[in-house]
């Protein structure tokens, strides 16, 4: 059984389709729209195709390629196929260790006057150990890790592949907005999840509070940084636990890697009434770019066709880019028709066309990310040990020097495994050498 897999999954061309298929899905997954750029939600594309087409892409997955299940069978299909292909790796490092070099001269060999115990201390001198010892024959090598280098490479696929393999069937990535000083209690209802083929309904943290956001600018008003101070409750009635987040800068809780997301601004209470009673809302708005400009948003007004669109500044005098209260402005839209137009500060009213709108309190919000994924250390360990196994093949290149005895004769042999040209003088300087010691 073990032989039909190996030459069903090791052969080139099915490591070629293998490793097509892959790079083809991926590359698809970084072109089209998915879940994770969504929070979890289907794309908007999703939703525009024909209904037999919806069909077909909901079925393949295709707004969520890395977390399903025909990708992670790749991957594993992948992973095999190296593994396999690791063990043949092994052997044939283990056979240019221990190779048993001819006993006769090859055409390239140099024919030397230099007495036997004085050449080999010049060999050994040189760097070159012996692997073999013989009447006729001795082997040295210098640098034999360097044969090892392929291999090391090699393991260093197999560890990436297949904790990607991990993290793709393990992924589970918790989006959650919120807003300063309001408690959130976490459950399915209230985050965003994205999660692998394989994840169980995990155990989230009981409640989670923003206590404060602070965003950082440089002098051209572009954000430097963006620190929020976060506390987690892990169960009903438990003590707070302060976790601090960053920008660049993740943090742990229990399970989870916390990362601060960059998306933050400012978050506007409504109160709104109408003929169909009053009713809240929240509106959600991106911080500006610049002190100079506003930043905009809409706001579809729920159980009718009006949108309310609003604009605010950073400051009312437009003369920093750090935040000072500042007023909302309001419009309300029917379709193309402005109905009425406002300002508003907080606990203000005014009226547009049909609606009365109150402005509550206005506070931060900001988006905050756990990462339950497992796999991301072996990925990265994975991507060190490729880099050994380069740094094994080709800084610690592994050469040869055959001594050969041959009819009373004594010939050397140099071999490079690579960069032949680059290592040519090397056997000519032990060689000199060794003439100069003989000569003494």
């Amino acid at each position: 059984m073990r032989v039909k897999l190996t030459k069903f999954l090791t052969p080139r061309f099915t490591v070629i389709v293998l490793l097509s298929a892959i790079s083809s899905a991926l590359l698809v997954a970084s072109a089209v729209p998915q879940r994770s750029a969504t929070g979890g939600k289907a794309p908007e594309w999703v939703g525009r195709l024909p209904e037999g087409v919806h069909f077909l892409a909901t079925l393949l997955g295709l707004d969520h390629i890395v977390g399903t299940l025909w990708f992670a069978s790749l991957m594993a299909l992948f992973w095999i196929s190296l593994a396999l292909s690791l063990v043949n790796q092994y052997a044939s490092v283990k056979t240019q260790l221990e190779r048993v070099p001819v006993s006769y001269p090859p055409p390239e060999a140099v024919v030397v006057e230099v007495p036997f115990d004085t050449l080999v201390a010049r060999v050994e001198a040189a760097g070159f150990r012996p692997r073999y010892r013989s009447e006729p024959v001795t082997r040295f090598v210098k640098n034999p890790i360097g044969y090892w280098g392929n291999f090391l490479l090699h393991i260093g696929l197999v560890t990436a592949v297949f904790f990607s393999l991990i993290y793709v069937v393990t992924q589970h990535r918790i989006l959650i907005r919120l807003t300063g000083q309001e408690i959130v209690r976490l459950s399915p209802d209230t985050v965003q999840e994205l999660r692998g083929p394989l994840v169980v309904q995990p155990r989230l943290p009981h409640s989670l509070v923003l206590k404060s956001l602070t965003p950082g600018y440089w002098a051209n008003d572009k954000l430097e940084q963006l620190a929020s101070e976060l506390y987690f409750t892990d169960q009903p009635g438990g003590d707070p636990r302060r976790v601090d987040v960053a920008v660049s800068d993740k943090s742990r809780f229990g399970s989870y890697i916390v990362y601060q997301a960059n998306a933050y601004g400012r978050c506007f209470d409504l109160h709104i009434q109408s003929v169909e009673g009053v009713r809240s809302q929240r509106f959600f708005l991106p911080y500006p770019s610049r002190r100079d400009t506003a930043s905009y948003g809409e706001l579809p007004l729920t159980g009718s066709d009006l949108v309310l669109k609003g604009k605010y500044f950073a400051t009312p005098n437009h003369d920093s880019i750090h935040f000072a209260p500042s007023p909302l402005t309001l419009r309300l839209y029917r379709g193309q028709e402005l109905l009425g137009e406002g300002v508003l500060a907080p606990g203000a009213v005014v009226t547009l066309g049909p609606v009365t709108v109150r402005l509550g309190q206005s506070e931060w919000w900001t988006d905050i990310l756990l990462d339950g994924t497992w796999g991301t250390f072996g990925i990265f360990a994975g991507f060190a040990l490729i880099l050994a196994g380069v740094l094994c093949a080709y800084c610690l290149v592994p050469r040869e020097i055959l001594v050969i005895r041959h009819n009373g004769v004594i010939y050397v042999h140099h071999v490079a495994r690579r960069f032949a040209g680059f290592y040519r003088e090397e056997l000519q300087d032990c060689l000199r050498h060794a003439e100069q010691k003989g000569k003494l």
